[in-house]
C-alpha cells in the first residue's frame, strides 16, 4: 500500500489569482495543437485508479440551485500526478447558497493534515486553489473540497464534497529544468509528456491570462477537460 505523508503542520490555502500567472517577458509563447496535446496527455496519464468523487450533489438540495454540480477537475481515475511540492487544485463551483468552501488534505488513515476555509466568489466558475504545503516525492495525498451550505450536520445537502488524490513524483533533472523554463509552451509540453495532470491545468490556466496565447490555450483547456468526461463544465470561466 502506498503511504501518505506523515503528519505535517497545518497550512494555509488561498485562491490563486489567475491574473498573476504571466509569461516571462521577452519570450514568444508557442502552444501545441489541442488534438496533439490531448492525445499525448491521455497516453501519459497513470492508469492507477483510486477511490474518489469528481462530482458532488447528485441530488438537488437546498444549497445548490440548477443542474450544475460541484466538480473536481480530475481524470476519471480520481488521481493526478504532480512534480511540484505545492500543486494547484481546480474545482468548479456551481451557483449555490454557500459563501465559503473548505479544503482538507488528509493522510492514509483519513486524519486531516491541513484544513482551511476559503471565501467563494459570487458567480459560478472554476477556482484555482494552491495549498501552502511541501508534498514529498513518492507519497499520495487525498484532498477534499466541500461547499459549506449550512450548519445542520444531519442534513446531507448542507455538505457537498468532491475528492481526489495528488500523487507527488520526483522529476528527473531535465524535466525539472523544463518545468521552470521561460516558455509557457515548452513547460506545457514537458508537463503533458510527463503525465503531470496538475501542472498541465495550471499552465493552461496561466496561458489563458496572456493575450498572445489565450484563444489556443482556451481551446486546449476545453479539449483536455472534455477528453476526461468534464465537458459539461469545460467552458466555465476561471474566477478569482
Amino acid at each position: 500500500m502506498r503511504s501518505y505523508l506523515a503528519l505535517v503542520p497545518a497550512v494555509t490555502l488561498f485562491l490563486l489569482p489567475l491574473g498573476s500567472l504571466s509569461l516571462a517577458q521577452g519570450t514568444t509563447p508557442v502552444v501545441s495543437q489541442p488534438s496533439s496535446l490531448v492525445a499525448r496527455l491521455r497516453a501519459n496519464l497513470p492508469n492507477r485508479g483510486v477511490p474518489g468523487s469528481r462530482f458532488g450533489g447528485a441530488t438537488r438540495g437546498a444549497c445548490v440551485s440548477g443542474s450544475e454540480r460541484l466538480t473536481a477537475l480530475l481524470p476519471d481515475t480520481h488521481l493526478g500526478q504532480t512534480a511540484v511540492a505545492t500543486p494547484t487544485l481546480f474545482v468548479f463551483v456551481p451557483k449555490s447558497k454557500a459563501t465559503q468552501g473548505e479544503v482538507v488534505i488528509a493522510d492514509a488513515e483519513h486524519r486531516p493534515l491541513a484544513t482551511m476555509v476559503v471565501d467563494l466568489p459570487a458567480e459560478p466558475g472554476i477556482l484555482a486553489l494552491k495549498p501552502n504545503v511541501q508534498l514529498q516525492p513518492g507519497q499520495d495525498y487525498r484532498w477534499t473540497f466541500t461547499l459549506l451550505c449550512g450548519a445542520d450536520a444531519d442534513d446531507p445537502s448542507a455538505f457537498i464534497s468532491v475528492s481526489g488524490v495528488i500523487s507527488r513524483v520526483q522529476p528527473a533533472t531535465d524535466l525539472a529544468k523544463q518545468l521552470q523554463g521561460k516558455s509557457g509552451g515548452d513547460r506545457l509540453g514537458a508537463a503533458v509528456d510527463a503525465g503531470l495532470w496538475y501542472e498541465t491545468l495550471a499552465i493552461l490556466a496561466e496561458l489563458q491570462g496572456n493575450e498572445a496565447t489565450r484563444n489556443l490555450a482556451r481551446s486546449e483547456w476545453v479539449a483536455v477537460l472534455s477528453a476526461v468526461g468534464l465537458g459539461s463544465i469545460a467552458q466555465a470561466p476561471l474566477v478569482q
